[in-house]
């Protein structure tokens, strides 16, 4: 047993070494992936997914009542938010539409004010391009939805119509009409209170740029394993023989070999996490301590595996590389899940990159989830085992 701790003790040492190379590359890493982040941040959300559009409105001719009508509809929040109403005549709604100026084009008929005052159900013809893109969809079905509202309200007075028809107060209509009018445009016009914004964001419960900055933190922690390469060499068979006389089985090397990897990112985590708490970016909790130690044995332990499984340094290298940034991709932290493809969406929850970061975005939320550390400690296990069963297969 002293043999094996006094083997564990030689392997930290070795380790703590390498930790000034594992700082500075993962400080160079999170430079040059930031960079590269900011710009996919820019691209995914630097803009509205709607643009604003201008709609051309072909009005009666001599028909004030109808340009005020339309005016007030314009000004609505719902519509002056993607479009703004041009008002010409048919031919020039044509032919905005064909040069790509216009992106749709409203037809109000001849009385269409007064039909609506008397109950007389006159559809207005919405013109949409051959090619119509997103934005004019958009105002189809704000019409579509304008259309349904009016046929509600219509359905109404010819209700109360027929009901005073069949009393015998027929007299009364004009005056029920007008009553109705008023109490349906009272519930219409303000529409908008009756909905509650929810903000949807690709990156889930976090920030964008939060989003980003935990799947840098992430990548940087898998790569900075790489200049620690030569601490991750699997043991030379001379050596390996007169450790297995000493007692020092394939277990006690990959087990000391995956805590002492541990200790120097423990104290790049302990050093990341501190500096965000001070400044007031990552609140403390209870079980950070727990988490960050478990997300360091989790790193080691694939860091030492990728270098078991590839027998040499450049192999290592590339398998550790390689590995980590397609499993990254894979678990969404380059491109969020939402705009991967539904099978690999299915299939993130089990890589462990996908772990690295759910841990990191539990850490800033201060919202911990028990499974996560029975996630972290299956991982440990899976990577210490595979790296026992290179170990053990090694000539």
């Amino acid at each position: 047993m002293k043999i094996r701790l006094f083997y564990l003790k030689l392997e930290l040492k070795r380790a703590l070494k390498c930790l000034p190379l594992m700082a500075a590359g993962a400080a160079v890493l999170m430079f040059f992936m930031g960079a590269a982040a900011l710009l996919a941040g820019k691209a995914l959300y630097g803009g509205p997914a709607a643009g604003r559009i201008t709609i051309g409105a072909v009005l009666p001719e001599n028909d004030a009542l109808a340009k005020q009508v339309t005016s007030m509809l314009s000004s609505l929040e719902s519509v002056k938010s993607i479009c703004d109403f041009s008002y010409i005549s048919r031919e020039e709604c044509l032919e905005g539409m064909e040069n790509g100026t216009l992106l749709a084009a409203l037809l109000v008929p001849e009385g269409f004010v007064q039909d609506i005052m008397n109950g007389v159900n006159t559809p207005v013809p919405v013109l949409l391009p051959e090619n119509a893109g997103v934005e004019s969809r958009i105002f189809k079905e704000l019409a579509d939805a304008g259309a349904q509202t009016l046929s509600a309200a219509q359905a109404g007075i010819y209700a109360g119509d027929e009901l005073l028809d069949r009393f015998h107060h027929s007299e009364a209509r004009a005056q029920l009409e007008r009553d109705l009018n008023r109490i349906y445009l009272e519930y219409s016009l303000p529409r908008g209170e009756l909905f509650r914004k929810t903000e949807v964001s690709a990156s889930g419960d976090v920030r964008p740029v939060v989003f980003y900055a935990v799947s840098l933190f992430v990548l940087a922690l898998m790569l900075s394993a790489i200049p620690a390469s030569g601490f991750l060499l699997p043991q030379k068979p001379v050596l390996r023989r007169q450790l297995s006389l000493a007692g020092i089985g394939p277990i006690s090397m990959v087990i000391s070999r995956i805590l002492g990897l541990a200790l120097p990112y423990m104290l790049l985590l302990t050093a990341s996490a501190s500096a965000a708490i001070l400044t007031g970016v990552l609140p403390f909790s209870p079980a950070l301590p727990a988490a960050l130690s478990l997300l360091s044995v989790s790193a080691a332990s694939l860091a030492v595996c990728a270098f078991q499984a590839a027998g040499n340094r450049m192999g290592g290298v590339l398998f550790l590389f390689l590995g980590a940034t397609v499993l990254h991709f894979f678990s969404g932290g380059i491109l969020p899940l939402v705009f991967l493809p539904p099978a690999l969406q299915r299939t993130a929850p089990f890589l462990p990159p996908y772990l690295f970061i759910e841990t990191v975005k539990m850490a800033v939320t201060a919202r911990w989830e028990p499974w996560i550390f029975g996630a972290l400690l299956a991982v440990s296990l899976a990577g210490a085992l595979i790296s026992l069963v290179f170990e053990v297969k090694r000539p």
